[in-house]
């Protein structure tokens, strides 16, 4: 907590204004511990968003953060052809199973060039054909990346097929 509190002083003294989400697993929540360290954050004059994440029946990514372990999954390469994409993640199925993708916040950009590694096996549901295209609603195909040496934040969390080629 003392690192996090030097760290804010750290961005407000360079003239930044940090954004501090708080992702609570709704199985492990800790409501005096989320109390202290929000109430930690007011005094520094942060105002924390927080976000619980609710587990999905048959999703094997829920939340709004990536999956802690996504092992060595097969995987391949693409490479991002539009100008700039969001990174998508999902919090739930639609009526047919498949993911209702949305933009991950705060924004993980990718930029025209930039290499990432996708899973050639990752399925969220069964409606995904198991060569690592994920179907999400309206019919769109994703990715789901598990290596991005330009932005490695970006791991764990999904691309549009539309928005990168493969290489």
């Amino acid at each position: 907590m003392e690192d996090l509190k030097l760290l804010i002083e750290q961005l407000k003294a360079a003239g930044m204004t940090p954004t501090v989400n708080l992702t609570i697993a709704m199985d492990r929540s800790d409501i005096e511990g989320i109390k202290a360290l929000r109430s930690s954050l007011q005094e520094a004059g942060i105002t924390p968003e927080v976000q619980i994440q609710i587990g999905v029946s048959g999703a094997t990514s829920p939340g709004p953060e990536p999956a802690p372990d996504i092992g060595d999954q097969a995987s391949f390469t693409v490479v991002v052809s539009d100008d700039k994409l969001n990174c998508m993640t999902f919090t739930k199925l639609d009526k047919a199973g498949k993911p209702i993708m949305e933009i991950r916040e705060p924004r993980i950009h990718l930029f025209r060039g930039d290499r990432l590694s996708v899973s050639a096996e990752h399925k969220v549901s069964d409606k995904d054909p198991g060569d690592g295209t994920i179907i999400g609603t309206g019919g769109i195909p994703y990715y789901f990346i598990v290596d991005c040496p330009a932005k490695p934040e970006a791991k764990g969390f999904y691309v549009r097929q539309s928005e990168v080629s493969r290489s």
